[in-house]
């Protein structure tokens, strides 16, 4: 009998070390893969959601998530869209709990969608990095590698030959924000 209790004592204690060495584990799987969300996982995760987004140059855009990328996000804010560079956030309030990787495989650059708002010959204004707002209004004539050519545009008119105040080159690293009218398509 005291043979028995002995083994069972040994026996348990064997399962207990082994469960704790699991557990640790386990743990340690969990902190590797949470190590590896990125910002933009968890914008993901926000889709549909109001968040407030503080930029670089300290201005505050709150909007509806509506897309995520790896460069970018597109919030939905009162009337107009507004393009983020994911590099210029500082930081994000009213993100949940919620990740969720990109699907599919087509990658949709910042570039890519500043093509589009060329394309669409958008309206946009640009808020650039700098120590006070700064902005420029106009419509995207050309997105180059690293900068675009804006058509200025005075403030407050509509797109007309008479309106344009002369053509400027942005670099797409001095972008903070790019706001545009909502139904640009995205």
């Amino acid at each position: 009998m005291r043979w028995d209790g002995l083994f069972g004592d040994l026996d348990a204690q064997w399962h207990a070390a082994e469960q704790q060495d699991f557990e640790l584990r386990i743990n340690e799987l969990a902190r590797v893969e949470a190590a590896q969300v990125s910002l933009a996982d968890a914008l993901r995760g926000a889709l549909g959601g109001k968040v407030g987004a503080v930029l670089r140059n300290g201005v505050v855009h709150h909007g509806q998530v509506q897309r995520v990328e790896g460069q970018w996000m597109l919030l939905l804010e009162g009337g107009r869209s507004v393009v983020v560079p994911l590099a210029k956030v500082l930081r994000v309030s009213g993100l949940g709990p919620a990740r969720a990787s990109q699907q599919g495989r087509v990658r949709h650059s910042l570039a890519a969608a500043l093509r589009i708002l060329a394309r669409n010959r958008a309206v946009v204004v640009l808020e650039l990095d700098s120590i006070q707002p700064a902005t420029v209004r106009g419509v995207l004539d050309q997105v180059g590698a690293d900068f675009v050519v804006v058509q200025q545009l005075a403030d407050g008119v509509a797109r007309a030959r008479d309106n344009q105040l002369g053509r400027v080159v942005v670099p797409v690293e001095a972008m903070v924000s790019i706001m545009s009218s909502a139904d640009n398509e995205f």
